[in-house]
């Protein structure tokens, strides 16, 4: 919907549809964003209402627009009896005959609609949610639109409007929007409407055979997709000429951490695989290693955390790229991370290097609170523009040596109004972390973790890349003088105890994290 326009060939904004309950129908409408109306294409007793959710608040998890939604009564009413949530690349094939399918549904039944996904393991994106059979709890593709009964929204509105009162949430990250959506409803809502929570289950999605995850995906179908989203179309070479600025693999500085133990174990993984199309890479490491060569960070290797080692790899970076006109991008990424270096620079031609730009899989901790932030987990590989490694080296700390670089990174950032962009196709996990079709709809980017796996199996099958003899020698790297130290005037303080601290003392002074 855009201009004031319906065009359904076109992405659509998350829609709301209400049936006319009076004895006089009424003239069929559609109000884009800006509440233009537009009449006389739809069935005449409707009343459609569009909206872009983000104009209303901004919130890119389901769960945590919930609360706003209650309170936007012009949005939620009593009268509204469906609901059809959209993301950007959905497409409404044909209006009026998803409007005729809904005729044939209960408004009124506790009930939501989508293309069902499965896992097909238990998997960490998803908490290890129903770990003893994954393959039998349904989540929606929401790229391909969910339809909700106003019954059912009503129902989540109302209890999440006292937050924390008789709801179960399992976890206060936020990863995959679908899944979470998905158990928090199970979890909730009975289908019993005398019952308030279920005993043994609650409302699992059920699957519409009218939306569909790609317009051919299903064959032979007895319904047509009405529902159904877009796969991403690969860049052109034309494109990249008339809507990109220029981007190649020599234009991106790849900081690689890894630590002593795994030299010998990963490092000659990435040499096989995506290392030939990285000239710009260097190993960042708690020693220096001049077989591989690794660079040493001075930081001591640890568990979990790492603030300090990636706060001296950014340091080290900056030092290392010195007056090399060419860089324009540094990609942070882990030992065992796994990357497409064409598609990566493909994706940063549509970005201004020039500007504050901060690229990643996104996720949320404790979205539904004032004090939280959205971050890039560290493992799909974190892009950022070098006016904005500068940024972070000036104005950037960590609590504590073993914080969660990532998230110190994304609290950092959007305490400094630097928002975290999503980058579709970049995955903290590996392919069999996630489902089929949500592979097929975007060229995948990155994969991380080795484990249970054949990495260069991986590389092949999903990064369209060939295995090579040998990679692109590395370059010789000239010693630096050690990072800095780092401020910690917060000791092990909490992310939300951070946040306090922020609102106290503003943005005027470096930010001790």
């Amino acid at each position: 919907m855009s201009q004031g326009r319906c065009s359904w060939s076109s992405p659509v904004p998350r829609i709301l549809c209400r049936p006319a309950l009076s004895a006089q129908p009424y003239r069929t409408a559609c109000w884009s964003s800006t509440g233009t109306e537009l009449a006389g294409i739809f069935p005449e007793d409707f009343v459609l209402k569009v909206y872009v959710m983000h104009e209303l608040f901004n919130y890119w998890t389901l769960l945590d627009a919930l609360p706003h939604l209650r309170a936007q009564a012009r949005v939620l009413g009593a009268r509204t009896e469906w609901i059809i949530w959209c993301q950007h690349n959905t497409r409404v094939s044909s209006l009026r005959g998803l409007l005729e399918q809904l005729r044939r549904q209960d408004s009124r039944e506790l009930a939501f609609y989508g293309h069902a996904l499965y896992d097909a393991e238990a998997t960490i994106i998803h908490h290890f949610s129903n770990y003893k059979d994954p393959q039998r709890f349904p989540y929606p593709m929401l790229s391909a639109g969910v339809v909700f009964t106003g019954a059912l929204l009503r129902r989540l509105t109302d209890l999440v409007a006292f937050s924390g009162q008789n709801i179960t949430i399992h976890s206060d990250f936020s990863i995959d929007a679908s899944h979470e959506l998905a158990r928090f409803i199970f979890d909730n809502v009975s289908p019993d409407p005398h019952i308030s929570t279920p005993i043994s289950g609650g409302i699992l999605l059920k699957s519409a055979s009218y939306i569909c995850p790609t317009p051919t995906s299903v064959p032979n179908r007895k319904l047509p997709c009405l529902l159904h989203a877009q796969p991403e179309e690969p860049l052109t070479l034309g494109q990249r000429r008339n809507g990109c600025e220029h981007t190649t693999g020599s234009h991106i500085y790849f900081a690689i951490k890894t630590c002593a133990k795994f030299h010998k174990e990963r490092i000659p993984i990435i040499e096989r695989t995506w290392a030939a199309d990285a000239r710009n890479r260097r190993y960042y490491s708690d020693v220096a290693d001049v077989g591989i060569p690794t660079i040493g960070t001075g930081i001591p290797n640890v568990q979990a955390g790492h603030c300090a080692k990636t706060m001296a790899i950014l340091q080290l970076s900056l030092k290392d790229i010195g007056e090399q006109l060419d860089i324009r991008w540094l990609m942070l990424v882990d030992d065992d991370t796994l990357l497409s270096v064409p598609r990566v620079s493909a994706l940063l031609c549509r970005h201004n290097a020039t500007e504050l730009v901060y690229l990643g899989q996104r996720y949320g901790y404790r979205l539904h609170a004032p004090d939280g932030f959205n971050y890039h987990t560290g493992g799909a590989g974190i892009v950022l523009s070098l006016p904005l490694v500068r940024l972070i080296v000036q104005r950037c700390s960590c609590p504590s040596a073993s914080a969660p670089d990532d998230m110190i990174l994304g609290y950092c950032l959007q305490a400094l109004g630097v928002p975290a962009i999503h980058a579709a196709g970049m995955h903290q996990a590996r392919p069999q972390d996630y489902a089929a079709e949500l592979l097929q709809l975007h060229a995948p980017l990155t994969f991380h973790k080795f484990w249970n796996t054949d990495p260069e199996h991986t590389y092949r099958r999903w990064l369209g890349g060939s295995l090579v003899n040998q990679s692109a020698p590395l370059a010789a790297h000239k010693e630096q003088p050690a990072a800095g130290p780092l401020h910690m005037t917060m000791g092990r303080h909490s992310l939300a105890a951070g946040v306090g601290l922020l609102q106290e003392t503003g943005l005027g002074k470096h930010l001790d994290l």
